[in-house]
């Protein structure tokens, strides 16, 4: 774990337990470790200490002498430096054991939510087929949580955010009618929860899968209605993630104004706060994101030229197979209407094995699209259709 991504646990799990929303960063968390800030606040602690699978204060690290506040070196450095050596799944997903903080409200808000934010971390890398079983059934679990004893705002938020993150593997696995109904009970739950940025965040998400399935204007909709619910208060970065989704639904809508506005927007608002993260967020929101928003962009509108240029810096930097492989897909149909046919093939070959790999619908959907732009005919294409029917030869691909 990295102190940036220990930094947006905490983040999150004080919003969870507090709901209040907080600002701490990888830095913060390196003047914690080397003692510069010696007593963090208690909602820090009490997050720290959910996370870390910690007792206590002083099991964190963390003494406070009758004189003043101070720590002790050795028993800090060891405790969080270890941590942040661990796996983040690890970390999050560990619970608080079986005393009497797993018995109270905070306890099990963050023993509901744990898994939910450790799946979404493995999502880019395993398969939706494999994880939609945990979550399907997580989902239910939650709400019967939710239901008989955390009918609460944190018990609506940790159920919003389970019930959305399902509907982005239905997604995935191509069955767009669960999708769409997960993602209308996520905004339901949040509205529940009373919580303007996680309706946003859900309503966001079913605008951007709406211009994915091929609805651009009721996407562009759908992200106004998300961008209602923020005001002057809320975090940069979820302003500047609805920028760069609404770039994307006006490139699909071949709107260049509109595009290269929100676009200029999106990358101003994370340029101003770099790092920064926020829950329901599970990773920063980056120059870097905004810079995959606007390859995909790019691609929508149709600009050759442009998009060749992002892509080619965007894709290097994507560490995770199914995302990568998106981006790839998408740019192959750019440049198969564009009559680059063999270089498109061979992106679609890359892509599929991915696809194939993953078992992602979504991916596979996209290849069968981009086949339908090339010609018959090239190496490439023919090893591209042997693939594609050979799917049609396996039970479970």
């Amino acid at each position: 774990m990295t102190r940036q991504e220990l930094a947006e646990a905490v983040n999150a799990q004080t919003y969870r337990l507090t709901e209040k929303i907080t600002e701490v960063d990888a830095n913060h968390i390196g003047k914690w470790e080397r003692g510069v800030i010696r007593w963090p606040a208690a909602r820090y602690r009490q997050a720290l200490r959910h996370i870390l699978n910690a007792d206590s204060d002083l099991e964190l690290g963390f003494r406070r002498s009758g004189n003043g506040c101070t720590t002790e070196n050795v028993d800090r450095r060891t405790y969080l430096g270890t941590t942040l050596g661990l796996g983040v799944g690890v970390a999050l997903a560990r619970t608080r054991g079986t005393g009497a903080a797993a018995d109270t409200s905070d306890g099990l808000v963050a023993s509901i939510s744990a898994p939910t934010e450790s799946y979404r971390r493995m999502e880019a890398s395993v398969s939706s087929r494999h994880l939609a079983p945990a979550v399907e059934g997580h989902l239910r679990l939650v709400k019967q949580v939710v239901r008989d004893k955390l009918h609460d705002a944190r018990g609506f938020a940790a159920l919003s955010e389970v019930a959305g993150f399902s509907a982005w593997l239905a997604a995935d696995r191509g069955d767009t009618v669960l999708a769409r109904a997960r993602y209308q009970e996520s905004i339901r739950f949040a509205e529940s929860a009373r919580n303007p940025l996680l309706v946003s965040y859900m309503i966001g998400s079913l605008g951007h899968f709406a211009v994915e399935i091929g609805d651009p204007h009721q996407g562009v909709r759908l992200l106004d209605k998300a961008a209602r619910q923020l005001d002057n208060s809320s975090p940069v970065a979820a302003r500047a993630w609805l920028a760069s989704l609404r770039a994307v639904a006006f490139g699909a809508l071949r709107d260049r104004a509109a595009m290269t506005g929100a676009l200029t927007t999106a990358e101003r608002l994370a340029d101003r706060h770099a790092g920064e993260a926020r829950w329901p967020w599970v990773f920063a929101f980056t120059a870097a994101k905004v810079a995959r928003y606007q390859s995909s962009a790019l691609a929508k509108f149709g600009d050759v030229s442009a998009a060749r240029s992002v892509y080619a810096a965007v894709v290097p930097s994507m560490a995770a197979p199914k995302p990568q492989a998106l981006a790839k897909v998408e740019h192959a149909l750019l440049l198969a209407r564009a009559a680059h046919q063999d270089e498109a093939a061979k992106l679609g070959l890359e892509a599929l094995r991915v696809g194939k790999r993953y078992r992602s619908e979504r991916i596979v959907s996209n290849v069968r699209t981009l086949r339908s732009e090339l010609p018959e005919g090239g190496r490439e294409v023919e090893d591209l259709d042997r693939m594609l029917t050979k799917l049609y030869d396996e039970d479970q691909w």
